[in-house]
């Protein structure tokens, strides 16, 4: 197991992942005035970059070619803007709402063969062999902050691929950082994303609500329900306590 955290492969990457959020900076403009005063919305965005530079310095190392490095990236994003909107006075359900509000924005104003490549790719039997072997790989945990997963077979009815999730790294990294009441409403955004992108995630429980894994399961195509409010969604009401 390795348990050194290389804090600067992060940190050496900012520019280049601050970019690839940008998109989500720009959905976040069209959503936070019904939140916030108009003005503020920049210095957010300012506010945003610092604190996400100060949080890349505390990722955990997972390797260099772990495909879900941009998932753990991306969540330190969010906790740097969550805190900025903690600062204004949101409540977490408020932060929850706006958080999920900018990932439908982000995936329906996706240009259609953007969306149309990404279902494609995520039922490849290109992606399909890389999720096996990372699930391979994952269970040998030699990076301790790392997602540990089984991939499943589709039924070839109910679904076409899942996997289920019994260590996740957002919810390990939120825990470290005392943010792990944000984490149901981060998993919220997972069905906004798969009605954008047509990927039919169904789930009826998550770690970050006690279940004993994260059960992802995935149609090509198929109905996804709304990610909000949570108190509607399976793994909500099947949460533990």
């Amino acid at each position: 197991m390795k348990t050194n955290e290389n804090s600067s492969y992060y940190l050496d990457r900012m520019e280049a992942y601050w970019k690839k959020y940008r998109r989500m900076l720009k959905s976040s403009y069209r959503v936070l005035p019904r939140y916030v005063d108009a003005s503020e919305i920049e210095t957010i965005a300012e506010e945003t970059k610092a604190e996400f530079e100060m949080l890349l310095g505390q990722l955990p190392y997972i390797g260099d070619k772990n495909m879900l490095t941009w998932n753990l990236v991306g969540t330190a994003m969010g906790l740097a803007f969550f805190r900025a909107l903690e600062r204004r006075g949101l409540t977490v359900e408020t932060i929850g709402k706006v958080i999920n509000e900018i990932y439908i924005d982000v995936f329906t104003s996706m240009p259609w063969f953007v969306k149309r490549f990404l279902r494609w790719y995520i039922f490849s039997r290109y992606r399909q062999k890389k999720l096996r072997a990372f699930a391979v790989e994952s269970k040998l945990k030699e990076y301790p902050g790392n997602w540990v997963m089984e991939y499943v077979a589709g039924d070839g009815v109910n679904f076409d691929f899942g996997y289920n999730c019994t260590q996740c790294a957002i919810l390990m990294f939120f825990q470290k950082m005392g943010a792990e009441k944000y984490v149901p409403y981060l998993c919220a955004t997972d069905y906004g994303a798969s009605r954008g992108v047509g990927t039919g995630l169904q789930r009826t429980m998550t770690l970050a609500l006690g279940g004993e894994c994260c059960d992802f399961r995935f149609k090509k195509n198929g109905p996804v329900r709304s990610g909000l409010p949570l108190d509607d969604l399976p793994e909500y009401r099947n949460r533990k306590s």
